[in-house]
C-alpha cells in the first residue's frame, strides 16, 4: 500500500494529537476507597494546615535550642578622619558606647548558655589606637578581653528563653494531640461521604428505571389513543408523570455530581485520579464486623465517660492550657520579688578577677505587681471554669452518641421488617406475574418498591455504621 504525501502528513497529525492528548487518560488511576482515604489523611487541606502549625513550632523550638548554642558577633567599626574632624569623631563615637571609653574599631564577643540561668560570655576589642604600632606584638599587647559568668540565684524562675521555649513545646504538644484526633474524624467523615454517594448511585438507578417506565406507558396510552382506546386525559396524567420523573432523576444525578466533587474536594484528590465505587469493599466489611462487636449494653457510662477524659484532644489540651496558665502565675508572681544575681570574671586589661552580688528590687510601682497576680488569679479561676464546662459538654456528646446508637439499632430493625414485608408482597405478585394477573408494568413496579426498601436496610446499616465509629473514636476505642 502507497502513502501520498498528503496522507502521511494527516497521519502524522494524528500520531501527534493523540501524544499531546492522551497522556491525561494513560495517566488515570483507579484506587480504592482505603488507598483514596489514606491520601486524604495525608492531603487533606485542614489536616495540612495542622501539620503546617506543627513544622512551624518545631522551627521556633529548633531556634530557641539554638541560642543556647555558642553564640559569636563581631563588629568592625572603620574611622575616616577627613580633615581634622578626627578627634571629633573619635569623641562622638565614644559618647555612642556607654561601655567603653574610646572608639572601637573591632569587637569580638562570644556568649554560651551552659545551664539554667547560668551564661558564659568573652569578649576581645580593640581601639583605634591600639592600631598605631602595627606589629603582633603591640597588637596582642593592646587587646581588650575579659570573661565573665553570670547566674540569677532568686528567685529560681524561668529565663525569657526558658518561658518561650515552655509555652512553645506546649503549643507542640496540642497540635500534636489535635493532628491525631482530627485525623480519626477525617477518616470517619471520607467513609460516611463514600457511603452516601454509593447510595446516591443506587438512588440514580432506580430513578432511571422509573424513568423508563414512565416512557412505556406514556408510549402504551398514546397508543391506545391512536387505536381509539385511550382518552387524552390519560395522556396528560402519563406526561406529567414522565416529566416528574426526569426532574427526579436530573435532580439525582446533579446531586451526584456536586456531592463527588465535594468528596473529591475533601480528599484533595488530582482530576486523574479515580476512586472504585464498589457496594461494600473489603475495608468496610471489616469495619463493619468490628463495630458490630462493640456492645456497651454491659458498660457502665460512668466508666465509659472516664475514657473520654483520659482520650480526648480537648480534655488534654485543656490540661496542658492549665499548665502553661499556672507556669505564667508563677513568673508574673517571681517578677515581684528581688532579683539576685551573681557575676565573676577577669579583666585581661586590668589583669583582676572579680565578683559581684547585683540585688534589684522594685519597692513600689503604683500597685501595678498586685493587679497582675490578681489578673493571672482570675485567668487561673476562668480556666478552671471552661474545664468544667468542657467535661459537661463531653459528657451531653457521649450521651447523645449513645443515644443515637440505640435509635439506629430500632431504624434498623423497623427497616428490616418492612423490606421482610416487602419481599412477602414481592413473591405474591411474582405468583400473579407468572399467571398473567398482573401486567409487566406492575410487576416492574414492585421489583422497584423492592429496590427501595433494600436500599433504606442499606442506609439504615450505614447510619449504624458511621454513628459506631464516631462512639468509638470518641470512646478512644
Amino acid at each position: 500500500m502507497k502513502f501520498n504525501k498528503k496522507t502521511f502528513r494527516f497521519i502524522t497529525v494524528i500520531i501527534i494529537t493523540s501524544i499531546l492528548f492522551l497522556p491525561g487518560v494513560l495517566q488515570a488511576k483507579e484506587i480504592n476507597l482505603k488507598e483514596a482515604i489514606d491520601w486524604g489523611i495525608q492531603h487533606n487541606y485542614d489536616l495540612e494546615a495542622i501539620r503546617y502549625n506543627i513544622e512551624t513550632l518545631e522551627r521556633d523550638l529548633a531556634i530557641l535550642d539554638s541560642n543556647k548554642a555558642l553564640q559569636i558577633n563581631l563588629e568592625v567599626t572603620p574611622i575616616w578622619a577627613l580633615g581634622g574632624q578626627e578627634s571629633d569623631i573619635s569623641n562622638e563615637d565614644s559618647n555612642q558606647s556607654s561601655t567603653k571609653s574610646e572608639t572601637s574599631l573591632l569587637n569580638l564577643k562570644a556568649e554560651k548558655t551552659i545551664a539554667n540561668d547560668l551564661n558564659i560570655s568573652a569578649e576581645i576589642s580593640w581601639n583605634e589606637n591600639d592600631f598605631v604600632d602595627l606589629s603582633f606584638e603591640g597588637i596582642v599587647e593592646d587587646v581588650n578581653a575579659s570573661i565573665q559568668l553570670e547566674k540569677q540565684i532568686y528567685p529560681d524562675s524561668y529565663t525569657q528563653s526558658e518561658q518561650q521555649t515552655f509555652q512553645t513545646e506546649n503549643d507542640l504538644k496540642k497540635e500534636v494531640e489535635e493532628l491525631a484526633w482530627k485525623e480519626a474524624e477525617k477518616q470517619i467523615d471520607f467513609i460516611e461521604s463514600y457511603l452516601n454517594l454509593v447510595r446516591i448511585i443506587e438512588e440514580v438507578n432506580l430513578a432511571d428505571k422509573r424513568l423508563r417506565l414512565a416512557a412505556e406507558k406514556l408510549e402504551r396510552v398514546q397508543q391506545q389513543i391512536r387505536l381509539g382506546e385511550g382518552g387524552y386525559q390519560q395522556e396528560a396524567e402519563a406526561k406529567i408523570a414522565l416529566m416528574e420523573s426526569e426532574n427526579e432523576f436530573f435532580n439525582l444525578k446533579q446531586n451526584l455530581a456536586q456531592q463527588q466533587k465535594k468528596w473529591y474536594l475533601e480528599l484533595n484528590l488530582p482530576e486523574d485520579i479515580q476512586v472504585q465505587f464498589k457496594e461494600e469493599p473489603a475495608y468496610l466489611e471489616t469495619l463493619r464486623s468490628r463495630m458490630k462487636q462493640l456492645t456497651l449494653e454491659s458498660e457502665k457510662q460512668e466508666t465509659l465517660f472516664k475514657q473520654v477524659l483520659e482520650k480526648h484532644y480537648e480534655i488534654k489540651n485543656a490540661y496542658i492550657d492549665k499548665e502553661s496558665i499556672l507556669k505564667e502565675a508563677e513568673w508574673t508572681e517571681n517578677e515581684g520579688k528581688p532579683q539576685i544575681n551573681i557575676y565573676g570574671g577577669y579583666d585581661l586589661s586590668d589583669d583582676y578577677w572579680y565578683t559581684m552580688l547585683d540585688l534589684s528590687w522594685n519597692l513600689t510601682d503604683g500597685g501595678a505587681q498586685k493587679l497582675k497576680e490578681e489578673e493571672a488569679e482570675a485567668t487561673i479561676l476562668q480556666k478552671e471554669k471552661e474545664l468544667d464546662q468542657l467535661i459537661k459538654t463531653l459528657q451531653l456528646e457521649m450521651n447523645q452518641i449513645i443515644d443515637q446508637d440505640q435509635y439506629n439499632q430500632l431504624n434498623l430493625q423497623a427497616k428490616l421488617a418492612a423490606l421482610e414485608e416487602e419481599q412477602f408482597t414481592k413473591n405474591v405478585l411474582e405468583k400473579q406475574y407468572q399467571e398473567k394477573i398482573i401486567s409487566s408494568t406492575q410487576w416492574q413496579n414492585q421489583l422497584i418498591a423492592l429496590a427501595e426498601e433494600e436500599l433504606k436496610v442499606k442506609e439504615a446499616q450505614d447510619l449504624l455504621l458511621v454513628n459506631r465509629l464516631r462512639l468509638a473514636h470518641f470512646l478512644g476505642i
